[in-house]
């Protein structure tokens, strides 16, 4: 019986004591702060149409798609941060007083991606038919002015935005 015992004890032992490690100590570990989570990344719709040209008008300016997010807080520029750099736009144009000149201009990041000039010459309350050099000289005077009109305009600097704005002024 002695054997016996020994053996039963033997075999309780290995179970109990080799079958399985102890468990490890506990460590205590500091809470750390969770890690901030990052912001949603807003994927841009991509554009099938190729990049403005340098010399885009003012409507092919509006017609790129623009990104209109609803979460998008970015502000658009005041009436008069868009038309101040507009006030001495024709000074070396030599534009004649009977010329009513309107521009129309798209703004984003600071520049002109879009600029359309319109010159209509006022010949008064009744006018009558242009001869044909009359009317030679005016169109090449209007052409002129819308030229110069464009290289000066395209020349000027906006306030930084990344919105595209969008203006119309006369003169």
């Amino acid at each position: 019986m002695g054997v016996r015992l020994f053996l039963a004890c033997g075999l309780v032992f290995a179970l109990a004591c080799g079958s399985s490690h102890p468990p490890p100590p506990h460590v205590d570990v500091p809470d750390a702060a969770p890690e901030p989570t990052p912001p949603p990344v807003i994927a841009k719709p991509v554009s099938t149409r190729p990049p403005l040209p340098p010399n885009a008008t003012y409507e092919e300016a509006l017609d790129e798609p623009e990104d209109l997010n609803v979460q998008d807080t970015r502000a658009h520029l005041t009436d008069l941060q868009l038309t101040n750099p507009m006030r001495d736009v024709l000074g070396s144009c030599r534009v004649p007083r009977n010329a009513k000149v309107t521009i129309k201009v798209a703004v984003r990041e600071t520049r002109a991606i879009g600029v359309t000039v319109l010159v209509k010459f006022d010949h008064g309350p009744s006018p009558r038919p242009l001869s044909p050099a009359a009317a030679k000289y005016e169109a090449k005077s209007a052409a002129r002015i819308a030229e110069c009109a464009d290289k000066a305009t395209r020349a000027l600097t906006w306030p930084p935005s990344l919105r595209r704005d969008s203006f119309t002024t006369e003169f």
